[in-house]
């Protein structure tokens, strides 16, 4: 954080115990409550339903967004309870609410065989993951 001007530094130091009390609200409602009640408690639009693919164009997001994404970078790595791709989105897509965010989970199946889930976020039909593209969206045919 060193190379970030004065005030961008001044706003990720107010924004970590912000994201620290949102990762508390986001590891008990994790705990005690299904995806959709998490989402809604953070104000994070969550799509299960949609089959659509992800998206492929890759977000960009405004300076304002930047805090938030920094409070994410440095809470994240030293939660006790791990920095899951869930787990951070939950986190950022409350940092973002303005923005819109939609939290979108996918699978896939490894070259050995293996399942693998992933979560990523889009912002007007763009994911703040580049990585999302690997996986196929979890879909109403997922979800019974």
């Amino acid at each position: 954080m060193s190379g970030l001007r004065w005030r961008t530094r001044v706003r990720v130091a107010l924004a970590v115990p912000r994201a620290v009390g949102v990762m508390l609200l986001v590891e008990l409602s994790l705990r005690t409550a299904d995806l959709p009640t998490t989402c809604r408690r953070l104000r994070l639009t969550c799509d299960l339903h949609s089959s659509a693919p992800p998206a492929q164009r890759v977000a960009v997001l405004p300076r304002a967004a930047r805090a938030a994404v920094l409070a994410t970078d440095v809470v994240l790595p030293r939660w006790p309870f791990g920095d899951t791709c869930l787990r951070r989105c939950l986190l950022l897509g409350h940092g973002l609410r303005r923005f819109g965010p939609v939290l979108r989970i996918g699978v896939r199946r490894e070259p050995e065989g293996a399942f693998a889930a992933h979560s990523w976020l889009e912002i007007d039909g763009a994911t703040l993951d580049p990585t999302a593209s690997r996986y196929t969206a979890l879909g109403a045919r997922w979800t019974g």
